[in-house]
């Protein structure tokens, strides 16, 4: 999406796309060279649209599941912040070509049939901008690439205001029971679920589906917790403290929290590493404007 920031700067971002592009630029910057990051979405035949397809050839991220939309454009999202960094949204996704994604090409359909990659990261705004065909669609490849050996990670990121009139709980759940590793925000889960701490969380999915994973539950400023189904001790892995007066805008703070975990569980394998180094991550972001922020600035992968 095209990404108008608070300081009055304009970007791209959407929940997605920033944990692809920080996971990217992560492994690029320590030469990891044997994972390759493709990104799919539906953009618009338009000058914003061709510069995104331009940020997306500098950051190494493929194009091959991009598809061009003739007659719609890129959603746009504005950021308000307060005076702690809390970031508000407002979107503007009328004409926006990726609700149209699988309606437009099926060469993601057929990879994800055919398994022809290892993993897929989606979130819950990945869901809840498709229509209920759609939807369904996906829930049905997601079954096939699973069945296959595929990977499935979910972001459990929930916006009321664009799932509309539509309860989203069933589509979450059926989702989570295909799900390798889910990065969880607490007050996301109690929105959807109405649970109301960690611990209900963990119990909930539990409860939910027998399916063997690991649950990251973000808690902002607070530690996140991580445990998988079917062992009894979580992990407590602090967050990286910051002064509140370096606190200027939390967009993207989730999404690249998401992408540290990945890029070091994909080159190391340890789960509190790579929750540590997530939270290192996360901590950059939110002292900067917008979802992405200069390379130059993120902390090493390989120190």
């Amino acid at each position: 999406m095209q990404e108008h920031r608070a300081d009055g700067s304009e970007s791209f971002g959407g929940d997605t796309f920033n944990t692809a592009w920080y996971l990217s630029q992560l492994l690029k910057q320590s030469h990891v060279t044997d994972c390759e990051i493709y990104y799919a979405t539906a953009i618009g035949a338009d000058s914003n649209s061709q510069q995104f397809k331009r940020v997306m050839q500098e950051c190494g991220i493929s194009e091959q599941f991009v598809v061009t939309h003739s007659c719609k454009v890129m959603g746009k999202y504005q950021i308000t912040v307060d005076d702690k960094g809390e970031r508000n949204f407002s979107f503007d996704r009328a004409q926006s070509a990726a609700r149209e994604y699988f309606n437009l090409d099926e060469t993601l359909s057929d990879a994800l049939y055919n398994k022809r990659v290892d993993g897929i990261y989606l979130s819950g705004i990945s869901l809840a901008i498709l229509c209920e065909q759609q939807r369904n669609h996906l829930l049905m490849l997601l079954n096939t690439f699973k069945q296959k050996g595929g990977v499935i990670f979910f972001d459990n990121n929930y916006r009321r205001s664009v799932w509309l009139n539509t309860q989203p709980q069933a589509i979450y759940l059926a989702v989570m029971a295909l799900t390798c590793l889910a990065f969880l925000t607490d007050e996301d889960e109690y929105a959807v679920y109405s649970t109301s701490n960690p611990a209900d969380i963990f119990a909930f999915h539990q409860a939910s589906h027998e399916t063997s994973q690991t649950l990251v539950v973000r808690q902002g400023h607070l530690p996140c917790l991580i445990k998988s189904i079917g062992h009894d001790a979580s992990i407590t892995v602090p967050a990286e403290r910051v002064n509140d007066e370096r606190v200027v805008d939390t967009c993207g703070a989730g999404d690249a929290f998401a992408a540290g975990f990945l890029a070091k569980m994909l080159t190391q394998g340890l789960v509190n590493d790579a929750a540590r180094f997530a939270h290192q991550v996360a901590a950059t972001v939110i002292q900067h404007h917008g979802a992405l922020v200069p390379l130059n600035l993120l902390p090493k992968l390989v120190q």
